[in-house]
Order: C-alpha cells, then sequence, then structure tokens
C-alpha cells in the first residue's frame, strides 16, 4: 500500500493546491487552523507527520512554532524542501507513521497524524500509527489525528439515482478497490483512547460541502464569512460530526502520575 500511496501523490495528485482551491475546501482549512490557534501554546515543538506539501507546517511555522515537517512521500518532501519560506521549518523529513524511531521519545509538544488514517485499512496499523504518534509527544502534549467519515463518502459519491449505494458501499469495506479507507468518528475515539489519549475535541472540519460547495463557491466574502462562522458554532456538534467528510480528533497524551516518594 506504501507504494500505491507514493505513486498516488506523485502521479496523479495535486496535494498542494487541494486546502486553498475555492471556498469549500478551504472550510477544511480554515477550520483546523482555527483550532490550531485555540489549542497550541506559544512557540511549540511541532511534528507535522503527514505533511503533503506542507500547507500546515508553514502556517505553523509563520506562528513562530518549532516545527519539524515530515511525509511518506519523498515527492512532498522535495516540494516542501523548495518552498520559499522552507527555512522557517526546523527540520523535514521522509518518514513513515508506522515506524517515527528516527524521533525520541517525548520528542513534540504537538504531532499531527494528518492523512495517515487515510489509508491504513488494517486495523493493527491503525493502532501502531496512534501510538507512534503519542509517544513522540510529550506528556500532557496533543496528537491530533484526521479521518474521512464513512456516512459523508456515500452521500458525497452517491448517484443522482441511487443507483450505485451497493457499489458504493462495497468500495469503502474492500481494500482491494480503493486506497482510501473510511471511518466513523466513534472508530476514531476508541482507537486513540486506546493508545491513551485522552479527548479534547472531535469535529468535522469541513461538515456537508458536499451538499453546499456550489453555493459556498458563488458566495461573497463577507457571506462566505457569514457561514464559516455558523460552521464553527456547530462543527463539534454530534448530530454534524458523522456526516461532514473530513473528522479532527483532538486528544491530550496524560500526564504520568508521579511515584510516591
Amino acid at each position: 500500500m506504501s507504494d500505491q500511496i507514493i505513486n498516488h501523490y506523485a502521479n496523479d495528485y495535486n496535494e498542494s493546491i487541494r486546502l486553498t482551491r475555492d471556498n469549500a475546501h478551504m472550510t477544511e482549512y480554515l477550520t483546523t487552523i482555527r483550532y490550531f490557534d485555540k489549542l497550541f501554546a506559544t512557540q511549540s515543538h511541532i511534528l507535522d507527520a503527514c505533511a503533503g506539501a506542507g500547507i500546515y507546517s508553514f502556517y505553523l511555522a509563520e506562528q513562530g512554532h518549532i516545527v519539524t515537517a515530515g511525509d511518506l512521500v519523498p515527492h512532498h518532501i522535495d516540494q516542501i524542501k523548495a518552498h520559499p519560506n522552507a527555512s522557517k521549518l526546523a527540520d523535514t523529513a521522509v518518514c513513515n507513521v508506522l515506524d517515527l524511531s528516527q524521533f525520541a521519545d517525548n520528542s513534540f509538544d504537538v504531532v499531527l497524524c494528518m492523512g495517515a488514517l487515510y489509508h491504513l485499512w488494517a486495523p493493527e496499523e491503525r493502532q501502531k500509527a496512534v501510538q507512534e504518534c503519542t509517544r513522540v509527544c510529550k506528556p500532557g502534549g496533543l496528537v491530533l489525528l484526521a479521518y474521512i467519515n464513512k456516512i459523508a463518502a456515500v452521500l458525497e459519491n452517491i448517484n443522482d439515482d441511487v443507483s450505485n449505494v451497493d457499489s458504493l458501499i462495497s468500495v469503502l469495506e474492500c481494500p482491494d478497490e480503493c486506497m482510501f479507507v473510511c471511518l466513523s468518528p466513534q472508530e476514531v475515539e476508541a482507537l486513540a483512547m486506546s493508545c491513551g489519549l485522552k479527548k479534547r475535541h472531535n469535529l468535522t472540519t469541513d461538515g456537508i460541502i458536499y451538499a453546499v460547495a456550489a453555493k459556498l463557491n458563488a458566495a461573497t466574502d463577507e457571506d462566505f464569512q457569514k457561514y464559516m462562522q455558523y460552521h464553527y458554532s456547530i462543527c463539534e456538534d454530534p448530530a454534524i460530526i458523522g456526516a461532514g467528510i473530513h473528522g479532527l480528533w483532538i486528544g491530550q497524551k496524560p500526564i504520568a502520575a508521579k511515584s510516591p516518594q
């Protein structure tokens, strides 16, 4: 699967423009950085372990954080290194969240896993990825897990005459048919908590953009900002989380209790 992922992002898909190409896609980006700004302490040491082309890494570095940008795809690391602001990053590295052994235990205040769960079909691999992200996070630090929602994947891709429901469900459940993995908010929460993380937030970063994308893209800047304020107010509502395409689970690594003297 790693080779398939690397080939997809190197040859078939331009990750560098995904989050900024229109208002609908900006919803995910704006919501995500809003939570960064609310939660991250000043000058946090951050591992962006699935950095893609670096959009979040560069934003966080601009805010004064000390950022290491890592990704499984060498093409993405090449893009990051070629970026005009590459010098603002503390480090870059080709890395795989299944094995972050190049980083010591308790190295980072924040660990971002903003893509690995999109592609890990095996439950044991998802477990290993979250365990590794938790291992390199400092006690009291934050681990952020992005995921794609099952329900939204069906609603987004269903035909107008709903004739493809069976095939959609089959693809979502079969790793041989699709390289993208869809999970429920409950599955991600159970996974994260099984790795010892304590829930801080579980939200949808983009909501039901498959239903409103055309309207958002036609909106004036003022009206789009009004929509975003509404989206921010409901993005943690359980009624909408599972219907949003992209989810974000934010957890905290517990501070170990002191040993008795």
